[in-house]
């Protein structure tokens, strides 16, 4: 281990073990961590969507191919390199269950360092681990708070949080020829209670498409965001009506959800990974797409979603490998409907 390697060491057990790990002591671990990350840090990319920041890519080839944060790919697609030069890029792949997306640019030279993945699962919790970004600076630094785990329940299922909701539940078991949604229960302060929806309506159309099940008022709603109005149509006894219900966010009808976000805004797509490795760094959505480095200076993982108040997921390395193969060998072309 190099006598710099030892330093930073020694400094994150200093402040790993104090009773608090201030904003200061992350400040100088992350000044400590810049040489370490120098590798990583080159090998980040900024992604740009429509000339705005997006999020971060990861370099996996020096032939310009680069993974990223596909939920987050809207519009125009162009990349910015730590040299500050700017490419159009195309997307070529997207892998809905890891929201992990295979893009490309051209470039007059080959592009150099690419990723170098080290198992996630060395991450140990309690270990110390930094975000990288464009600068010579890591964007944060954090702990692992948990080890590579996959998810359950809630978390497991793919789902845009960041949309507008009617707030309502509808029965877990819907049957495919059933001829809308029964609302089984409406959150207060959600934009179904204000609307005086009721407990038995069932919901027919949103916005003019029809819904035979919750997974396609789901998907439809999916388009909209908090405080739009869409028009709902609904059959109350014998009677069919038509009702402008105005959107709410989840944190409005979800206290964990609400309590999640007093610490900034969180990814849309936070939910339905394969597995995750958690750590604590604070870091915005468009700071995710980036790689994650260990003390010694290895990649360990790709950030891929800002999923609490003070929780960061990153798909680690072994679920990131073969996903990325696929992807180069075309198993999963983007939709029409994807394509930039």
């Amino acid at each position: 281990m190099t006598a710099l390697r030892l330093l930073v060491t020694a400094v994150a057990l200093a402040i790993s073990t104090s009773a608090h790990a201030d904003n200061s002591a992350r400040r100088s671990i992350t000044k400590l961590f810049a040489p370490i990350a120098k590798q990583a840090t080159v090998a980040t990319v900024s992604v740009l969507c429509d000339n705005k920041k997006a999020v971060l890519g990861t370099v996996m080839d020096k032939s310009g191919l680069i993974l990223t944060k596909g939920s987050e790919l809207k519009g125009v697609i162009s990349v910015r390199l730590s040299d500050g030069t700017v490419y159009d890029a195309k997307q070529l792949g997207y892998h809905e269950p890891s929201d992990l997306a295979l893009i490309s640019i051209e470039s007059n030279n080959e592009l150099t360092p690419i990723a170098k993945f080290a198992d996630g699962s060395a991450a140990k919790v309690g270990n110390w681990i930094a975000v990288t970004n464009l600068d010579e600076e890591p964007v944060s630094v954090g702990i692992v708070s948990a080890n590579v785990r996959r998810l359950f329940g809630e978390e497991s299922i793919i789902d845009n949080l960041n949309k507008g909701f009617l707030g309502i539940s509808a029965p877990s078991q819907e049957s495919a020829e059933a001829d809308g949604v029964i609302i089984s229960g409406i959150a207060d302060g959600g934009g179904a209670a204000l609307a005086r929806m009721k407990v038995g309506d069932v919901i027919l159309s949103v916005a003019g498409k029809s819904v035979k099940k919750f997974e396609d008022l789901k998907k439809i709603l999916d388009k909209y965001k908090p405080d739009e109005t869409v028009k709902v149509l609904i059959r109350r006894d014998d009677t069919e009506k038509e009702i402008n219900v105005k959107l709410v966010k989840k944190a409005k009808i979800d206290r964990g959800d609400y309590q999640n976000t007093l610490a900034g805004e969180l990814s849309a797509r936070r939910t339905g990974f394969p597995s995750v490795l958690s750590h604590d760094s604070a870091i915005k959505p468009f700071e995710c797409g980036g790689p994650i480095v260990d003390l010694s200076g290895n990649i360990l993982g790709i950030n891929i979603a800002r999923a609490g108040r003070v929780e960061t997921w990153a798909l680690p390395a072994e679920v990131i490998r073969p996903i990325y193969a696929d992807l180069k060998a075309g198993k999963y072309p983007v939709a029409n409907d994807e394509k930039k």
